[in-house]
């Protein structure tokens, strides 16, 4: 922990005018300036005193947090401990100090901090404050700022404590628009079909032997007949349509084709943000729909995922996706050969790569993004 001191202009203003009556007073010593003078230095005093003895005992600790995403508030929690046996807190301010580097969270959105009221001695409380993320990826947190101007405003104390974090920015997702997954995900060859598991299905599975619940109607009469014990149909659930998303970004930035122009680098890393956006998007809305899903990046270094669904499988997609780093080195991966039920859709950034092109693919770019979402 180290302090800093901050003078507003309201403090600042008030020191000066302190600093002309004492050398008035000094000069032509009367009663009115002497005890002004005395009254003014004496709040400059008890300020000083009151904030510092505040900060003392502090201590501050930033829990974890948990993954954001873009243009959506994420909360950043703080636990603030008053070790003073008998000083309480007032009017404290927790914001994060600015980093140096396109990593820190100053680069990569807005933090609004998080205020405490009143803290009593010995006394452990819980603050929060709001990070409005603007981009995805991993940022990095440094230093605390605790600081307070308590009671007067005049002198504004700052205690900083470093610990050292990081939060994880989620890319954002659009809401396509009705049709679009039916359109993209057919279900055909890669949709709903007929599983080896018994449930609640139309097809027929097999016959068993009746267990007590059984309902009536699916009594196996015609067997009754030839038998003295009951036997029941069996039927078989439906699989769930499966979706496999490839994002292809073997191209580098640089290659890309964009267009002439002094800001042809930023449209281009802006058309492969929109690309991961698309990705996002597709799986978000697979895994509404009851889809299964998986997830493969081309030119990144990431595994070939399975088929599944439910909310961590795609928050694991989704933290694959905010940690894409689009200024590393491209990566060749190796096809995987293996067949599968599966509807394949392909999100190129700028153009199609035909002679990557897989049977029964799909290519979009994501050019197409605002054409697809609502």
């Amino acid at each position: 922990m180290r302090r800093l001191y901050h003078v507003p202009i309201a403090g600042a203003s008030y020191f000066i005018v302190t600093i002309l009556l004492g050398v008035a007073a000094a000069y032509r010593p009367n009663n009115l300036l002497v005890w002004s003078f005395a009254a003014m230095l004496a709040g400059v005093i008890v300020s000083g005193v009151i904030s510092g003895g505040m900060l003392a005992r502090l201590r501050v600790t930033r829990l974890e947090s948990r993954p954001g995403r873009v243009g959506e508030p994420m909360a950043l929690r703080y636990a603030i401990r008053n070790k003073a046996r008998w000083w309480p807190l007032f009017d404290l301010a927790i914001e994060e100090a600015p980093v140096a580097g396109a990593r820190g969270w100053n680069m990569s959105g807005r933090v609004a901090p998080a205020w405490l009221l009143h803290a009593g001695p010995a006394e452990t409380t819980h603050v929060e404050g709001t990070f409005m993320p603007n981009r995805r990826g991993r940022f990095r947190f440094e230093s605390m700022l605790a600081a307070s101007a308590f009671p007067f405003g005049l002198l504004r104390k700052i205690v900083v404590v470093r610990q050292l974090g990081e939060v994880l920015v989620l890319p954002a997702i659009r809401t396509l628009k009705p049709g679009v997954l039916r359109m993209l995900a057919p279900r055909g060859i890669g949709g709903v079909r007929t599983s080896s598991e018994a449930g609640p299905g139309v097809d027929f599975l097999g016959v068993r032997e009746y267990r007590p619940g059984d309902s009536p109607r699916q009594i196996a009469w015609r067997r009754r007949a030839g038998l003295d014990e009951l036997a029941t149909i069996e039927r078989s659930t439906q699989a769930p349509p499966r979706l496999r998303v490839v994002l292809d970004l073997m191209r580098p930035t640089a290659q890309l084709r964009v267009g002439a122009g002094p800001d042809a680098a930023v449209r281009a890393r802006a058309l492969e943000e929109d690309a991961i956006t698309l990705a996002a998007s597709l799986l978000a809305a697979a895994d509404r729909g009851g889809y299964e899903y998986a997830l493969d990046i081309h030119g990144a270094d990431s595994p070939r995922t399975l088929l599944r669904r439910g909310h961590w499988h795609l928050q694991r997609l989704m933290a694959m996706l905010a940690s894409v780093d689009l200024d590393a080195e491209r990566v060749e991966q190796r096809r995987s050969e293996r067949e599968e039920r599966a509807s394949l859709v392909v999100i190129n950034v700028d153009r199609v790569d035909l002679a990557k092109d897989r049977p029964g693919s799909l290519h979009l770019a994501a050019t197409r993004l605002a054409d697809l979402c609502a």
